[in-house]
């Protein structure tokens, strides 16, 4: 397989496991708790056991291309990482009054509906961006157990979404 046939069929693939995943995800556990699934703490910890693979094989064999294996582990690191954090720490609690929201890189913010000023969704990412009077940004993935409690609370309040 080329490598472009196998990058537009990882595009498809992701694009496809987005949709079908939000879409299971959307009404969660209905008691208005927002989290990510499982599914992105699995994805980090399979991305650090490709490091220790990448590592492995780099130490044990002799290679050629040594930049490229630390350039792909670094790469996974990275991701894994990333997806550990989102996944263990970001949570969040919706309710008729406002939205609390915590995520590793921004804290927690907690802000009543009545301060909500504007809704954009940004397709590129699967993610709802909420802009608070404060100044205050709230970005919900669609990837978000539960997401669908805010969609009801936005619509109730006139917006569409």
């Amino acid at each position: 397989m080329s490598v472009l046939a196998a990058g537009l069929f990882g595009a498809f693939a992701a694009w496809f496991a987005v949709r079908w995943i939000s879409a299971r995800l959307r009404t969660g556990a209905g008691d208005g708790s927002l989290v990510f699934a499982p599914f992105l703490e699995r994805l980090g910890i399979l991305q650090l056991l490709g490091v220790a693979a990448l590592t492995w094989v780099a130490f044990s064999r002799e290679h050629d291309n040594y930049p490229a294996l630390i350039a792909l582990a670094l790469a996974l690191a990275i991701g894994g990482v990333y997806c550990l954090c989102e996944g263990i720490m970001t949570r969040g609690k919706v309710d008729d009054s406002g939205i609390v929201f915590i995520t590793p890189w921004g804290g927690r913010r907690n802000e009543a509906w009545r301060d909500l000023r504007s809704v954009r969704y940004r397709s590129y990412c699967a993610m709802y961006v909420l802009t608070f009077r404060s100044g205050s940004v709230i970005r919900l993935s669609v990837l978000l157990s539960g997401h669908g409690a805010v969609l009801q609370q936005l619509r109730a309040r006139g917006y569409h979404v």
